[in-house]
C-alpha cells in the first residue's frame, strides 16, 4: 500500500513524497482556536442540523436520511477546521540523493603535459568520466566547465581554451546557479589567473552548506615555461624612422640549445627580416632584436616567434606580439638662436633628418629676425609667436643663446617666457636649451620662469663661463637614457661616449634637482658640474645642456677603417641629436579638440575588464572639464554598450572607464566630443554627397567627399583584440595547497587523482 501512502503525502502538500520513507511525531494543533461558546454553538447547530435529516416528516427512506445527517456533520466539522485553522505538523524521513556539482578546468594552464604523458585537462577529463560512471544514480549531478566563466559542461570542452582562469569566481557563480547544492567536486591545477586563493569566497561556501573537494593535477614544483616578451618597444613610429623590436627569451631550463627568432607582421605570410638563426641559451634572459622601417601609415601587429626549441611542454609562449602605430607626420620644430657654429651645423643635419621639419629663427646682431623652413605662424618680427595656440603647433623647441632681455623688450610681464613653460607644462612640448654667452646665469635667468623648469639650479655668479677644452662625462646609470643611446650595445654605446672629440668651454651651472636626470658633467677641480640633464616637467620634458660646441663632434670625427670601408667613423652628433628631438616629441596621437583613447590595462585577455582613458584638451591644450563625451563600444557579436564618463578634479580633461571583455575578438570602441554636432554634421555631408553624386561635376563630388570623410573623421576609433591568456602560462604551478585550505574552510577533503575509490 505505498501508493496510498504517497497520495496521503502528496495531499498534505509534501514535495517528492515518494521520497518518504516514514513518518514520526504526529501533531494536530489550531492556529486560530475558537471561543469554548463558538465551538459549543456550532456543535449544537450541527447536531440540530442532523436531527432535522432524521425527522419522519423528510419522506426519505431511512439509509438516505442518515447518510445526508452524517454529510451534515462532516460539512459542520469542515467548517470548524476550517475556522479553527487545524494544522499537522509531522516529522518525515527522506531518502534524498545528493545534488553534487562536477566542475572541470579547462583553461589554458590545464593543456600542460606533466601528468603522466598526458596534459593536465586529459587527466581531468579521464577522471571525470570514472567519477560520473561511480555516482550514476547515486547523486544528481550537476557538470560544469570553468575558464574565465562557469558554463554547463559540453562536448567542446575536451580542448583547453587558452583563456584566463577566474576558478574562486565561477565557485560563487555556482553557488548561485545551483541553490540546492550540497558539494563541489572541482578538477583543477588550481592555478587562478588574478592570483585568487579563495579567501573570500570560501566562507560564502561554507555557510551556504557546500562543501568543496577539489582534485588538484599537475606538478606543484613546475618550472616556468620559455617565454617571449617585448622589451621597450615603442608603441608609435613616424614613417621614415627606425622602429626597433626588442624582446626578451626567458629559457634558463633549456640552456645549451639553439633556437631561431623571427618577426612577422599580421596579414603578410613573409618574415619582415632575416631570421636570427643559432641563438643559444643560457642562465640568463637572451635578447633578440630586428630593425624595420615601416612605409605604410596604420596600426599594425609584429610578431617575434621563436622555433627550435626541444622537450618543451607548450609553445604558446614562444610568441610575443606588440602593437604599433606608424604615423605620416614629421616632428615640428622651431630652433630659435645667434649666428654661430652650433646653430649652423645643428640647423643643417636637423633639416636633413627624414622625420623632422625644422623651422629656424635667427636673432640678427643689428635687430630682426631671419626666418628659415616652414613657419608655423606668422612671423611678425618678434622671435617667438605672439599668440599662445601658434607656439602649441609645434613639437619641440630649441632655444639657443638667446639673452633674457629679448624677452623683456617691451613686455616686463615676460609673457612669450611664460608660454614657453605652459608649451612643456601643459601641452606636453619638449624644449631644449643651449649653452652660450648669453643663457642661464650669464643672460640673467636664475630668477625667471625659465629656470622653473630647468634640471639644474641657476645661480647668479661672477664666473659664469668655464673655458678649456674637456671630455664630456656619461652618468653610469644615463648610457640607457634614449637620447643617450649612440650604439645598440651597452659595451660599445660606453665606448663611443668616451671616444668622443672634446668639447671647448661650458656654463657654469648649478647642482641637479631633484627628479632630475644627470646625463653627463665636467669634472672640475672643485668637483663634477653638470652638462647635460633632463627632467619630465608636467606633461613635458626638458633637456638641457650647459654646451654649445656640440658640434664639434660632427666636425672633428675620426677616419673611417679598411674594414667599414666608410671615409669616416660613425656620426654619433647626428645619433645623438637625432635621439634628443625624438625622445622630447609628444606623442602625436594627441591633439586638441579631439579624443584620445588609450588603454591602461596590461593585457587585453577574454574575461578580463580593462580600464580605458580617454584624454581632452583645447587649442592651448587646456583640458576641457565635463566634456559632452560619449563611447560607443560594439563587441564581436555586435553587441552594442554606451558610456558617458566623467572627468575629476584630480584629473580634468581625463575621462576613465572600464570595459568587459566577455567575448572573444576585435571590439570596436569609438569615442565622439559633442555626439550630437557630429552626426549632424556627418548627416548634413551624406546629404550634399547624394545631391550632387552622379552629376558631371567631379570636383563639387570630389569636395562632398572629402566633407564627408572630415565629418567622420570627428569620431576616433579604437580597436581592442581580447583574445588568449599569456598571464594564464607565466606561472603554471599546480596549487594543492591553495586547494587543501579551500576544502578545509568549507568542509570538504582535497584528494588526488588516484584516490577516486
Amino acid at each position: 500500500m505505498q501508493w496510498l501512502s504517497t497520495m496521503f503525502y502528496w495531499l498534505l502538500g509534501l514535495n517528492q513524497p515518494s521520497s518518504v520513507r516514514s513518518v514520526s511525531e504526529w501533531q494536530w494543533y489550531a492556529s486560530s482556536p475558537l471561543a469554548q461558546g463558538v465551538l459549543l454553538g456550532l456543535c449544537v447547530l450541527a447536531i440540530a442540523a442532523a436531527a432535522l435529516a432524521l425527522m419522519p416528516k423528510v419522506g426519505l427512506p431511512w439509509g438516505m436520511r442518515i447518510l445526508l445527517a452524517g454529510v451534515r456533520l462532516a460539512g459542520f466539522a469542515i467548517l470548524i477546521v476550517l475556522l479553527m485553522q487545524v494544522e499537522l505538523r509531522l516529522t518525515a524521513t527522506r531518502a534524498l540523493r545528493p545534488n553534487v556539482a562536477v566542475v572541470t578546468d579547462t583553461s589554458g594552464s590545464m593543456g600542460i603535459r606533466d601528468v603522466r604523458d598526458k596534459s593536465r585537462l586529459e587527466a581531468a577529463l579521464a577522471f571525470r568520466g570514472r567519477l560520473v560512471d561511480q555516482l550514476k544514480g547515486k547523486a544528481d549531478l550537476a557538470q560544469y566547465s570553468v575558464d574565465w566563466d562557469l558554463r554547463p559542461a559540453d562536448k567542446g570542452d575536451d580542448k583547453p581554451t587558452s583563456h584566463m582562469t577566474r576558478l574562486m569566481t565561477g565557485l560563487r557563480d555556482l553557488s548561485q546557479k545551483e541553490q540546492n547544492l550540497q558539494a563541489a567536486i572541482v578538477i583543477t591545477d588550481g592555478n587562478d589567473t588574478a592570483g585568487d586563493r579563495g579567501t573570500a569566497v570560501a566562507p560564502l561556501l561554507g555557510a551556504r552548506g557546500i562543501r568543496v573537494y577539489p582534485v588538484t593535477l599537475g606538478e606543484p614544483n613546475a618550472p616556468r615555461l620559455p617565454q617571449v616578451q617585448f622589451k621597450g618597444s615603442a608603441d608609435y613610429v613616424r614613417i621614415g624612422d627606425v622602429l626597433r623590436l626588442d624582446a626578451s627569451l626567458l629559457a634558463a631550463q633549456f640552456k645549451g640549445q639553439t633556437v631561431r627568432a623571427q618577426l612577422f607582421e599580421e596579414g603578410v605570410p613573409a618574415p619582415l627580416a632575416p631570421a636570427m638563426e643559432g641563438i643559444r641559451l643560457g642562465d640568463k634572459p637572451t635578447v633578440v632584436g630586428f630593425s624595420i622601417k615601416p612605409d605604410r601609415p596604420g596600426r599594425h601587429i609584429y610578431r617575434i616567434m621563436i622555433d627550435g626549441l626541444q622537450g618543451n611542454v607548450n609553445d604558446k609562449l614562444l610568441a610575443a606580439e606588440h602593437t604599433v602605430d606608424v604615423i605620416d607626420q614629421r616632428i615640428r620644430v622651431l630652433y630659435v638662436d645667434i649666428p654661430r657654429d652650433e646653430r649652423k651645423i645643428l640647423g643643417h643635419w636637423l633639416a636633413r633628418d627624414p622625420v623632422i621639419d625644422l623651422a629656424t629663427l635667427t636673432l640678427l646682431p643689428k635687430g630682426g629676425w631671419y626666418a628659415q623652413g616652414q613657419m608655423r605662424h606668422q612671423n611678425g618680427g618678434t622671435g617667438l609667436p605672439d599668440e599662445e595656440s601658434d607656439l602649441n603647433a609645434y613639437d619641440v623647441i630649441i632655444l639657443g643663446d638667446i639673452p633674457r632681455s629679448v624677452f623683456r623688450a617691451g613686455d616686463p610681464g615676460e609673457t612669450k617666457l611664460q608660454w614657453l613653460v605652459e608649451f612643456v607644462k601643459r601641452r606636453g612640448g619638449g624644449l631644449i636649451t643651449l649653452g652660450g654667452n648669453s643663457v642661464y646665469a650669464a643672460g640673467q635667468y636664475q630668477d625667471s620662469a625659465l629656470a622653473g623648469i630647468l634640471p639644474f639650479t641657476v645661480e647668479r655668479t661672477k664666473e659664469s663661463q668655464i673655458e678649456g677644452l674637456f671630455c664630456v662625462e656619461p652618468q653610469p646609470l644615463s648610457f640607457n637614457h634614449p637620447a643617450m643611446v649612440l650604439e645598440n650595445d651597452f659595451e660599445g654605446n660606453r665606448t663611443a661616449w668616451f671616444e668622443l672629440p672634446k668639447l671647448e668651454g661650458c656654463n657654469r651651472v648649478g647642482r641637479v634637482k631633484p627628479g632630475a636626470s644627470l646625463l653627463a658633467v665636467r669634472t672640475l677641480p672643485e668637483g663634477p658640474m653638470p652638462v647635460i640633464a633632463a627632467q619630465n616637467v608636467g606633461k613635458g620634458r626638458v633637456f638641457s645642456l650647459a654646451v654649445d660646441t656640440t658640434w664639434r663632434w660632427e666636425m672633428q670625427r675620426p677616419r673611417g677603417s679598411e674594414e667599414t670601408g666608410l671615409p669616416e667613423g660613425p656620426d654619433y652628433f647626428r645619433r645623438f641629436w637625432g635621439n634628443t628631438v625624438r625622445y622630447l616629441a609628444p606623442d602625436p596621437r594627441i591633439q586638441p579638440d579631439r579624443p584620445q583613447i588609450s588603454v591602461r590595462s596590461t593585457g587585453t585577455d577574454v574575461g578580463q575588464t580593462i580600464t580605458l582613458t580617454t584624454r581632452l584638451v583645447d587649442r592651448i591644450y587646456e583640458p576641457i572639464r565635463k566634456a559632452d563625451l560619449t563611447i560607443r563600444v560594439t563587441s564581436p557579436s555586435g553587441r552594442k554598450l554606451r558610456i558617458f564618463p566623467c572627468d575629476s578634479r584630480s584629473q580634468p580633461g581625463v575621462y576613465e572607464y572600464p570595459v568587459f571583455l566577455d567575448e572573444a575578438g576585435v571590439w570596436n570602441v569609438e569615442a565622439l566630443h559633442n555626439e550630437k554636432d557630429i552626426l549632424a554634421a556627418i548627416d548634413k555631408a551624406e546629404k550634399a554627397l547624394a545631391k550632387v553624386r552622379g552629376s558631371d561635376d567631379k570636383a563639387a563630388v570630389d569636395l562632398a567627399e572629402r566633407d564627408l570623410a572630415a565629418a567622420k573623421d570627428r569620431i576616433v576609433v579604437e580597436e581592442i583584440r581580447a583574445g588568449d591568456s599569456v598571464a594564464e602560462l607565466e606561472d603554471p604551478r599546480a596549487r594543492p595547497d591553495v586547494m587543501a585550505a579551500l576544502a578545509k574552510t568549507t568542509g570538504g577533503q582535497a584528494f588526488r587523482p588516484d584516490e577516486l575509490d
